[in-house]
């Protein structure tokens, strides 16, 4: 395991103790290597059912920052060492996205020490967050994450369990702003809402503004559609959730929402 400085220290402190201890169990030994030299880093922070895979999919075709994934997750680290994932684009720009999982992963392992210099990062998040809730639960329940999985079971409304949902975003989006913040790189924020319909713009202004590469004309690729897989019963879980919903969670997205 690489030995954390100050710095990283200190930028992990966006995240609970039991959380870092945890990510650093399931880790184990870290294969070691040179890292090799890239020009830039693009890091998309999210969390779960926040669109993060159509904006992945959207920007690998709008830039020159090769696959964005998830490569810093210890399921990817450990069969594969994150310099080895890095080298693909050695003297280019590499990209990925990344929960707090991933982040802190990436510092255990050493990556943001040797790139946050050259990382600029979006911290992607959506604005209707009752709807990302149900998102979440209807596919832990059903297991159901993408339009090509089957779901293993029918899921069944629960409120408490959305509530619960709901307090696990705001906590992942507070502490992965909290971490951009630290780190003292560029970045911005990037609401799911304000470039998910028919104009783009949005995510495009951010990388741009950040000096992201875009691809030469005449290299752009079509991105691979990403079918939603929402339907009339999210909306109606959301409406229900809405009126039935107590004073406490109406608070507390009330004091999300002012933050963006």
């Amino acid at each position: 395991m690489a030995v954390l400085s100050a710095e990283a220290a200190r930028r992990l402190e966006a995240f609970l103790p039991a959380q870092i201890d945890d990510i650093r169990g399931r880790m184990g030994p870290i294969r070691v290597a040179p890292w090799p030299p890239i020009e830039g880093c693009l890091a998309v922070l999210f969390t779960s059912r926040s669109g993060s895979t159509y904006l992945a999919r959207e920007l690998e075709c709008a830039f020159d920052i090769g696959r964005m994934r998830e490569w810093l997750n210890p399921a990817q680290t450990k069969s594969r060492a994150a310099q080895e994932i890095v080298a693909e684009r050695r003297d280019a720009w590499f990209a990925f996205k990344a929960g707090p999982l991933g982040v802190i992963a990436g510092e255990l392992n050493g990556f943001f020490e040797a790139y946050l210099p050259v990382t600029a990062f979006i911290l992607l998040a959506r604005r209707d967050i009752v709807a990302q809730a149900v998102s979440l639960e209807m596919a832990v329940q059903s297991g159901r994450w993408h339009s090509t999985d089957a779901p293993r079971t029918a899921a069944t409304y629960d409120g408490a369990k959305i509530a619960f949902a709901i307090r696990n975003i705001v906590v992942g989006v507070e502490q992965l702003r909290g971490y951009a913040k630290l780190g003292g790189r560029r970045w911005r924020a990037l609401i799911y809402e304000d470039f998910a319909g028919d104009d783009f713009t949005p995510a495009l202004a951010a990388c741009d503004s950040m000096g992201v590469p875009r691809r030469e004309t005449g290299s752009q690729i079509r991105s691979m559609p990403v079918e939603r897989i929402g339907d009339a019963t999210n909306e109606t879980w959301a409406a229900r959730f809405r009126e039935e919903m107590d004073s406490r969670t109406r608070d507390l997205l009330e004091r999300y929402l002012a933050g963006f």
